[in-house]
C-alpha cells in the first residue's frame, strides 16, 4: 500500500476549503426557504415548487457535470482547474439569491427561480471537483479515512457557522421582526455578502493548496453508464434519498424556533447544540468503524436516530431540557454517519475501476451530489407541502394549533420515518473492508 503521507497543510488547506464551501452551502439551504416565505412573502406552495423542482433540476445536470470532469485533461490534472476558477462565481451568485426585488409576485417567483438555479448549478461545479480530489490525493484508504474525518470535522464547523452565525447577523442588523421587512431585505442581503466573500476564499484553497496524484489508468473517458455496474455505491445512494428528511432538519428547526417558541434567538442554541455534537462524535468514528465496519456503523447510527427524533415527537418540547438532549443525541447519529457515507463513496471509486478498469471520480461524486441535491429537494418541498397544509403564514407571528404541531412534527417525527426508511437498502449492501483491501492490492502491486 502507498507510503505517502499527506503533509498537514494540505490536509488543512483541503478541510478548511470544505468549511468554506458548508458556510455557503448551509447559509442558503438553511435559510433560503423561509426567507422566500417571510421576507420576500412568496406562498409557501409556491416556494415548494420552487425548491423541487429547481433542485430536481440540479440533479440532473450533476451527472453531466460528472462526466464533463471525468473527460477534462489539463496539465493540473481534471479536478484541480474547476476548484480554481469557481470560488468567485460562486460568491457572486451566492449573494444575488438574497436578493429578490420588492415588486410583482410574478417578478418575485421568476427572480427566485432563475438566482436560486444559478447558485444550484455553481454549487454543482464546486461539489463534484471537491469529494473527487478526496479519493485522487491519494490512494491509501487510511490516509483517505484520516482525511475524510478531518474534513467532514472542518464541514461541519462550516455548517455550524452557515447555520448559527447568519441568523445573528441578521438579528444585529435589524432584520428580525416581520413587521420590518425592508430591515429584513437590507439584512439578509449583507449577510449573504459577508458569508458569500469568506466561504468562497477559504474554498479556493482546495484548487490552489492540493495535488491530484491518482490518475486515471484508461486513456477513454468513462461512459456514465458505468455506474449501473457500481452496485455499493448504488445502495448507498438508495438509502440516502429514503432518508431525505432527515437532511433538512435545520430549515424546520428556523420555523420551530421563529414561530413554535416565539425566540429566534433560540435558533442558535438549538442548532449549536446539534451541531457540537456532530462535531464531537466524528471523532470517534474511524473507532466505530474499526470495531463494527462501515456498513453496520452507518446502520447502527440511523437506529440511534430514530429512537431520539421519535422520543422527540412522543415527549413534545414542553421541557425544553429534554429537547436540547434529544438533539445532542441526533447530532451523534448524523455526524459518525456523515463521515462513514463519504468513506464509503470514495471506496467504491476503488470498486468500480476494478470491475471496469475506468476510474471515475467524477461520475461517482456527480451521483453522491444529486443524491444530496434530491434530499434538499424532496426535503424543502416536503416542508413546503407541510406548511401550506397546516396553514401556515409567513407574514404573521401567531400561528394555529395545528400549524404547530405541523412544523415540530417537520423537526421529530418525519425525521424519524426517514431514519427507518433509510436503513432498508443498507441490508443488502455486501462491500467489506477485506474487499476493498483485496481490490486495492490488485489496483495498485507496486505498492
Amino acid at each position: 500500500m502507498q507510503k505517502h503521507k499527506l503533509s498537514l497543510f494540505e490536509k488543512l488547506a483541503f478541510s478548511l476549503a470544505g468549511m468554506g464551501q458548508n458556510i455557503i452551502y448551509n447559509l442558503v439551504i438553511t435559510l433560503i426557504m423561509f426567507y422566500y416565505t417571510d421576507v420576500a412573502l412568496i406562498k409557501p406552495e409556491v416556494v415548494a415548487s420552487i425548491m423541487f423542482f429547481t433542485r430536481l433540476w440540479d440533479a440532473i445536470n450533476d451527472p453531466l457535470m460528472g462526466m464533463l470532469v471525468d473527460k477534462t485533461k489539463t496539465r493540473w490534472g481534471k479536478l484541480r482547474p474547476y476548484l480554481m476558477a469557481i470560488p468567485l462565481p460562486l460568491a457572486i451568485f451566492t449573494i444575488l439569491t438574497f436578493t429578490v426585488p420588492n415588486m410583482s409576485d410574478s417578478i418575485k417567483i421568476l427572480y427566485a427561480v432563475i438566482s436560486y438555479n444559478l447558485w444550484s448549478m455553481t454549487f454543482t461545479i464546486t461539489d463534484i471537483p471537491y469529494w473527487g480530489m478526496s479519493v485522487a490525493i491519494t490512494d491509501n484508504p487510511e490516509e483517505r479515512l484520516s482525511l475524510i474525518t478531518m474534513v467532514r470535522i472542518f464541514c461541519n464547523i462550516g455548517m455550524a457557522i452557515g447555520i448559527l452565525v447568519p441568523p445573528i447577523l441578521i438579528n444585529s442588523l435589524g432584520g428580525s421582526t416581520v413587521e420590518n421587512l425592508a430591515g429584513n431585505q437590507q439584512a439578509y442581503l449583507v449577510t449573504a455578502m459577508i458569508i458569500g466573500v469568506i466561504g468562497s476564499a477559504l474554498f479556493a484553497l482546495a484548487g490552489y493548496c492540493t495535488k491530484e496524484r491518482v490518475k486515471q489508468a484508461s486513456e477513454e473517458a468513462p461512459k456514465f453508464r458505468i455506474l449501473a455496474q457500481n452496485k455499493p455505491l448504488l445502495i448507498l445512494q438508495l438509502s440516502r434519498v429514503m432518508g431525505a428528511f432527515r437532511m433538512v432538519i435545520a430549515t424546520a428547526g428556523l420555523y420551530f424556533a421563529n414561530k413554535n417558541l416565539a425566540d429566534p434567538n433560540m435558533y442558535t442554541l438549538l442548532g449549536g447544540t446539534l451541531i457540537l455534537s456532530m462535531i464531537v462524535s466524528m471523532f470517534f468514528a474511524p473507532k466505530c468503524v474499526h470495531m463494527w465496519g462501515k456498513k453496520h456503523t452507518y446502520i447502527y447510527t440511523l437506529g440511534l436516530g430514530f429512537v431520539s427524533h421519535i422520543l422527540l415527537f412522543i415527549l413534545g418540547y414542553a421541557n425544553l431540557g429534554i429537547v436540547f438532549g434529544l438533539l445532542f443525541v441526533c447530532g451523534i447519529s448524523l455526524g459518525i454517519n456523515d463521515v462513514v457515507t463519504y468513506s464509503i463513496v470514495g471506496d467504491t471509486v476503488d470498486y468500480l475501476e476494478h470491475k471496469t478498469g475506468k476510474r471515475a471520480e467524477g461520475m461517482v461524486f456527480s451521483l453522491n451530489t444529486f443524491t444530496t441535491i434530491l434530499q434538499s429537494a424532496l426535503g424543502l418541498a416536503f416542508i413546503g407541502m407541510v406548511l401550506a397544509f397546516v396553514g401556515y403564514q409567513g407574514d404573521v407571528v401567531e400561528q394555529t394549533p395545528l400549524a404547530y404541531q405541523g412544523i415540530y412534527s417537520l423537526l421529530s417525527l418525519f425525521p424519524a420515518i426517514s431514519c427507518v426508511l433509510s436503513m432498508i437498502p443498507m441490508f443488502f449492501y455486501k462491500f467489506t473492508s477485506e474487499e476493498h483491501a483485496h481490490i486495492l492490492a490488485e489496483l495498485h502491486p507496486e505498492h
